[in-house]
């Protein structure tokens, strides 16, 4: 190629790869497609470049290095390989340009690498800039006052550029202190460009006064350096004025993905000031007015499970929190904050259904009200009658939730990732459309892998934040049958063995965050998505008192276990050969007469499929009997959000009374999704143990993590 052709193609192919970087930092305008479409596109111009570049690389090991070379090769080298991991880790979570690589790295791994080195590759990109400026503008033959001007402008943009760095939060992505990126999709796409601009200018900047103080030895150098020194010095101040100006504060709420700043706002000091609240009368809860309204689905709804039995209900009107119970509030009364994430203003999580009563009475015994359940060895007892605080009726936390609405979400269309705080990745209806997502009402969006402060979205109609996502809520309800015969304030079975929980959480997909779907757990199970939200009765109350009679039992230890799994890849069946090991145990591998497709891509459908006809896959070569066994480890993939078909035959071919469950879960980032409110409906009167969630194939962690769960379980080992 012609030399002054070569270096047109040059200069083009690094405008290119500017633009594209501008483009890939803008990912709330972008969307997912167009965003892993632009890092495909800047992986072939870095390869271009190098190309064209191959005298730089050739020259590396020739010549002296003085300190503006050494400086200039370790830029372009940790450039390169910045650039070159955000490729890697980006492919290894495609879902729409390369979706055959998913999953070549754990995706949790990707993704906080992918977050870290994309932004280093920004900082990098426009110091390289920066480093290569003097010498594009050498041939430049500027009077001095608009090289003055020029350097103030510049000064100033950069020092803009710096306080916005600082402000969103660039630092903490570049050194690993967040696993993912909060973007504000309020803004407007100029603003967005913009100010990304004004960051890149900033380390351009820098990056061009770095020169000069490297090259101090030539004629006029110390002056450059000298002048150099205070233009950096100048925008550190602007930025810093411009950041103590703005309050000092990187931004937040809008972040979140909140629609309804102003309304999240107000959510969130209204909950700031429930902390120190002592009486009812300012707590903050919203007044229901009773009313009439359909429970369940309809039969046309998509994803409906068979137990969400469409019928008429009528509630009393009553009292809500219109948030969720924070971390805060609950440490203030009980001492601690057992949640597994930590922040200000966060809901409170790890609670189990009997830490969620004891709560509610803490707070009506705080209020100065009568609390509502009396606790004894033969279950919980609920005056109906009495004006404290309690967890919500099934029936109350649905008229609540639907907010007048009869659709699958009460935003009456399906809900995305700027609306509630879910596994984003997965809208509703996903399953069937994994691969043409454009026919989808809610497109995918972020997965923020994490529990929000509460009130960082816009609330429903009724002013309540929350009821879709963030975490799960439990209700007072015993699991079972609905009762069409009790149509007035319904408050479940009168004895079960497991509680019903609702609303879905922050690893839920779509489908589960439904307004009529319902979860259900044993009253111990305490998990990262599962929370609280209080009700108190309005006026007066209905004069009775019911029991909720579960009982809860130990895990059997000594007794006879046995591992039954079903693995589709290697990653369960590592895990259950690794149980195997360290227990002796028997070993089980539930196998379907007709397996699943080799192909990735295919057995995406075949899963979803079999879930969404709730198929019962015929096994191969089962058991005649685990009559023998007193322990059952049961081991399988998180497949959309729950268990495989195969394992819901196996739990309907046996009987599990009185036998105890202990799942354990291979998982690409959903933790255990749903399938614990799956075996929990399939074996009704097996004792649930804790179960293990291992990402992926476990890694290096996993015989620890194994001998800890079994420990936990009071399992045995060799």
């Amino acid at each position: 190629m012609h030399g002054s052709r070569k270096r047109i193609v040059k200069k083009t192919v690094d405008v290119m790869m500017t633009i594209l970087l501008l483009c890939l930092m803008a990912y709330q305008v972008t969307g997912e497609a167009l965003h892993e479409w632009c890092g495909i596109g800047m992986t072939v111009l870095l390869i271009v470049h190098h190309i064209l570049n191959g005298k730089w690389s050739a020259s590396l090991f020739k010549g002296k290095y003085n300190a503006y070379r050494i400086v200039s090769t370790a830029v372009n080298a940790l450039l390169f390989v910045s650039i070159a991991l955000t490729a890697v880790c980006g492919m290894a979570m495609s879902a729409k340009a390369v979706p055959f690589l998913y999953g070549i790295l754990p995706v949790s791994f990707a993704r906080r690498f992918h977050l870290s080195m994309s932004y280093w590759s920004f900082v990098l990109m426009g110091f390289h800039l920066g480093l290569h400026v003097p010498a594009m503008t050498a041939g430049w033959k500027l009077k001095r006052t608009v090289r003055t001007i020029l350097a103030a402008a510049f000064t100033v943009i950069s020092g803009l550029g710096f306080m916005l760095f600082v402000k969103s939060g660039i630092p903490g992505y570049l050194f690993f202190r967040s696993p993912f990126a909060f973007f504000d999709y309020e803004k407007s796409v100029p603003t967005v460009f913009a100010e990304n601009l004004a960051v890149l200018t900033a380390f351009a900047f820098l990056g061009a006064c770095c020169v000069s103080l490297l090259k101090g030895e030539k004629k006029g150098g110390q002056n450059k350096r000298f002048t150099a020194a205070i233009l950096i010095l100048v925008s550190l101040l602007i930025g810093t004025s411009l950041l103590l100006f703005d309050g000092g504060k990187r931004e937040a709420a809008p972040s979140w993905g909140t629609s309804d700043p102003q309304a999240a706002g107000t959510a969130a000091d209204k909950t700031k000031e429930e902390q120190p609240t002592r009486s009812p009368e300012d707590d903050g809860f919203i007044l229901l007015p009773g009313g009439t309204f359909t429970m369940g689905s309809p039969e046309t709804e998509n994803w409906r499970i068979a137990d969400e039995t469409a019928h008429t209900v009528t509630v009393t009107a009553f009292r809500i929190d219109p948030c969720e119970t924070t971390g805060e509030d609950y440490a203030r009364l009980m001492g601690e904050d057992p949640s597994a994430f930590s922040g200000e203003n966060l809901p409170v999580e790890q609670v189990s259904w009997l830490d969620a009563v004891l709560f509610a009475n803490a707070k009506s015994k705080d209020a100065g009200l009568t609390p509502v359940y009396t606790v004894d060895e033969n279950g919980v007892a609920w005056d109906r009658s009495a004006d404290g605080y309690r967890l919500p009726t099934e029936a109350e936390w649905e008229y609540a939730c639907r907010a007048g609405t009869e659709t699958p979400f009460n935003t009456e269309k399906s809900m995305d990732a700027d609306e509630a705080n879910f596994y984003g990745h997965y809208p509703y209806e996903i399953e069937e459309n994994y691969f043409d997502d454009s026919v989808l009402e809610a497109r995918p969006g972020v997965y923020r892998q994490t529990a929000l402060p509460v009130g960082s979205f816009a609330p429903n109609g009724w002013g309540l934040y929350d009821m879709h996502g963030n975490v799960n809520e439990w209700c007072w309800d015993c699991y079972g049958a609905y009762d069409p015969q009790i149509p007035n304030d319904p408050s479940g079975p009168e004895s079960g063995t497991r509680h019903v929980y609702r609303g879905g959480g922050w690893n839920d997909f779509g489908k589960n965050m439904r307004s009529a779907y319902r979860a259900a757990g044993q009253s111990d199970l305490k998990a990262a998505n599962l929370g609280i939200r209080l009700v108190r009765n309005a006026e007066g109350g209905i004069p009775e008192t019911v029991t909720a009679a579960e009982t809860v039992r130990n895990t059997k230890a000594g007794g006879r276990v046995l591992i039954a799994y079903f693995s589709w890849g290697s990653n369960t069946r590592g895990i259950a050969e690794e149980i195997e090991m360290q227990t002796g145990a028997d070993l089980y591998e539930i196998t379907p007469i007709h397996p699943y497709s080799d192909s990735y891509n295919t057995v995406l459908m075949e899963a979803q499929e079999d879930q969404h006809k709730n198929a019962r896959p015929e096994l191969a070569d089962p058991p005649e009997s685990i009559d023998a066994y007193d322990v059952i480890l049961l081991g399988y993939p998180n497949w959309w959000a729950s268990i495989p078909m195969p394992i819901a035959s196996f739990l309907e071919s046996y009987d599990f009374s009185g036998k105890t469950i202990v799942p354990f879960c291979s998982h690409g980032g959903g933790r255990f999704g749903q399938s614990l409110t799956a075996i929990a409906k399939l074996a009704p009167d097996a004792v649930m143990g804790d179960g293990l969630s291992v990402h992926y194939s476990g890694g290096a962690s996993l015989p620890d993590d194994v001998a800890a769960w079994l420990d936990r379980n009071g399992i045995e080992r060799k």
